[in-house]
């Protein structure tokens, strides 16, 4: 028991995660598993994914708000009609909100076990996308004057960061069981980068002065290896950006390569307590092709527009609505290079416990951490997990994501001799009531497995007496 509390304080202090096919966890006896931690050993002899179908995998999720709580029922006279409610959207943001999205498709997977070792192979293909957005967005409805009690309101956006970055990975992995308690594993994966996109910095202010005035800094910069054809004005500022006509064979390129590793250990307490840890998506890829850096800085200041003349329908000579759109352009001109770039791979780590009182249950808790920018971004699963022998493994689980509490998911693969059809989900609300959903989440695939022949009763009987 002491060991028992040893691993759940471990477990509190790592925090909680976002989901990642956490419910994989539970699910005895998928492959797939095996990308939660390098060092799971899922299957007794060898596996092969079905090509392109052994695992397709999407994540997705909005921490700030769902559907519903934007487009509301009406109140009184409006109680018959939906209504577009954006005060209500508002209070339930946060400070910062995550806009979150995560899909990977398996090309090619095999792994196999050689004693204390266990090899896997894959090609993948992988699309990341975060983008952290301030509350202050939406409170843009409200202006910029509150009049309840005469003051000005200002505005910052400066917390907004975007990255999306799309690649694929030939990963080889091993593990090894070192004695009776440890097992560790590693992966080490080839990158080729296909597309990206991400802020180095961001930083936009409206601020409101108590004559009205208003004045408007920035100071950001983005970086892109989506082929652009960039014209410049002749100050030599960007005067215009289009995506080039052979955009599929810039994107195609091997200009952009990485190198990633994942890393995974097991500690057995005992026969029944299994503590894992593990270490995803270290790593970076190379731009090199297509690049570019589009950055601004400057400031603008808005002290109103004079219309008295279109009041009296005299004639100006200036029309002032240009001549302030022409002080705007001029205040935020764009510049740009073209220089090679470093990113990395939005890596995250995990710590699992895993409980099995008896041999067709387990119990257990898998938590998942990544950072946005500077932001950590938590999700804990608690789960059980059943086996029906050989054909039939199904899981059952609860997971708390960030401002989203409620989230009951679940797995289940069928094994029909070697074939292997399974399906997981974190989140089943997400089929069931999508517009009160934060989050979605499935993996499904298609796997050919074999762990060997079964033994007889009285094999297993004179093992057990040995």
């Amino acid at each position: 028991m002491k060991q028992l509390y040893i691993a759940i304080i471990i477990l509190a202090f790592c925090g909680s995660a976002k989901a990642q096919d956490n419910s994989l966890f539970f699910t005895k006896g998928i492959p797939q598993s095996t990308q939660l931690n390098a060092s799971f050993r899922p299957v007794k002899k060898w596996y092969l994914a079905m090509p392109a179908l052994g695992s397709v995998q999407i994540n997705s999720g909005n921490s700030g708000f769902s559907w519903d709580d934007i487009i509301r029922s009406g109140t009184g006279a409006q109680s018959d009609s939906l209504v577009v409610d954006l005060d209500y959207a508002a209070s339930q943001m946060q400070e910062d909100n995550l806009l979150a999205t995560e899909s990977s498709l398996q090309v090619i997977g095999f792994g196999f076990a050689a004693k204390k070792w266990f090899f896997t192979f894959d090609i993948n293909h992988k699309l990341k996308a975060k983008i952290k957005y301030p509350v202050s967005l939406m409170n843009l409805r409200q202006g910029n004057w509150d009049y309840d009690n005469n003051k000005p309101i200002n505005h910052s956006f400066s917390n907004l960061y975007v990255n999306g970055i799309d690649y694929n990975e030939i990963a080889l992995g091993a593990s090894r069981t070192i004695n009776d308690r440890l097992t560790v594993g590693m992966r080490v994966k080839y990158l080729i980068g296909v597309a990206n996109v991400h802020s180095e910095y961001f930083n936009l202010d409206m601020e409101t002065f108590a004559n009205g005035n208003m004045r408007l800094t920035s100071d950001a910069s983005f970086r892109t290896n989506i082929p652009l054809d960039i014209t410049y004005d002749e100050n030599g500022y960007v005067d215009g950006v289009e995506v080039k006509d052979d955009i599929e064979d810039e994107l195609l390129s091997t200009n952009n390569t990485g190198w990633g590793f994942d890393f995974g250990a097991n500690y057995k307490f005992n026969d029944k307590l299994v503590l894992g840890a593990a270490v995803n998506d270290l790593g970076f890829i190379k731009w090199k092709g297509e690049t570019s850096r589009l950055f601004t800085k400057g400031s603008f200041e808005y002290d109103g527009i004079d219309i008295s003349d279109e009041i009296t329908g005299n004639e100006s000579d200036e029309d002032d609505f240009d001549k302030v759109l022409d002080d705007l352009e001029d205040a935020f001109r764009f510049s740009s290079d073209s220089e090679g770039y470093k990113t990395g791979l939005m890596g995250s780590f995990n710590v699992s416990l895993n409980y099995q009182p008896k041999q067709w249950l387990n119990l257990g808790v898998i938590s998942k951490n990544y950072f946005v920018e500077d932001m950590l971004v938590p999700q804990v699963t608690a789960g059980a997990g059943l086996q029906a022998g050989r054909i039939l493994s199904t899981s059952l689980t609860y997971s708390y994501m960030k401002n989203a509490p409620s989230n009951f998911g679940a797995g289940v693969a069928l094994n029909l001799g070697a074939l292997q059809i399974y399906a997981v989900s974190d989140n089943l609300s997400s089929a069931l009531k999508p517009e009160t959903a934060k989050y979605v989440n499935a993996r499904l695939g298609i796997n050919f497995v074999f762990n060997g022949k079964r033994k007889k009763v009285e094999e297993v009987v004179e093992e057990s007496v040995e």
